[in-house]
């Protein structure tokens, strides 16, 4: 493995999955731009799949859901539940039918959090998952692809990525504070 390494010693593998992580969690093609035929066999919005998400974890709560493959013939949602404890479950709803295929107790902690930092992060967090959606959707128009709660300086954020319905497919990533509700982001 340490022939994998840049100039400055720290390992390409990461960066390689760093990049890789990345092209996955925007759904983007070369230039950030989704093809327009890509959400053919998508028939369940994120709405949806949050509530079937949700219901998977007694008392669960929604840290992040995100569409996987929509170009494929079997396009899925992976969505993070938070359970009253703080520990993630990840469930996987078939974004074109609607029906949970899989929900597992994550392994690991989310993105490094305690479940009580995790906890104490959507303790804070008035704005619900599709609040924040709908707020952050303002005057993009196009399918939502991705959401996601994260901290900033400490204080919660929803990040949420937007297709626009224009030629091409931008993906957009908009802030919402997730006490107020306010987009932080504005074009």
């Amino acid at each position: 493995m340490d022939s994998l390494r840049s100039r400055s010693g720290r390992p390409l593998l990461t960066a390689a999955v760093v990049l890789l992580s990345a092209a996955v969690l925007t759904g983007c093609q070369s230039g950030g731009d989704v093809p327009p035929d890509a959400f053919e066999g998508v028939e369940v919005d994120y709405r949806q799949a949050v509530r079937a998400s949700a219901a998977e974890v007694a008392g669960g709560e929604v840290v992040a859901t995100e569409l996987t493959r929509p170009e494929s013939a079997d396009p899925v949602w992976v969505t993070h539940v938070a359970a009253r404890s703080g520990r993630t479950h990840a469930v996987r709803v078939d974004a074109a039918t609607g029906n949970v295929l899989h929900t597992a107790r994550a392994q690991r902690a989310w993105e490094g959090m305690a479940p009580e930092e995790l906890r104490a992060l959507l303790d804070e967090a008035a704005v619900p998952v599709d609040e924040a959606a709908r707020e952050a959707r303002g005057a993009v128009e196009g399918p939502v692809t991705a959401i996601r709660l994260d901290a900033h300086d400490g204080d919660p954020l929803w990040a949420v990525d937007i297709v626009s319905d224009v030629p091409g497919g931008e993906v957009t990533t908009r802030l919402v504070d997730a006490r107020t509700g306010e987009v932080l982001d504005r074009p």
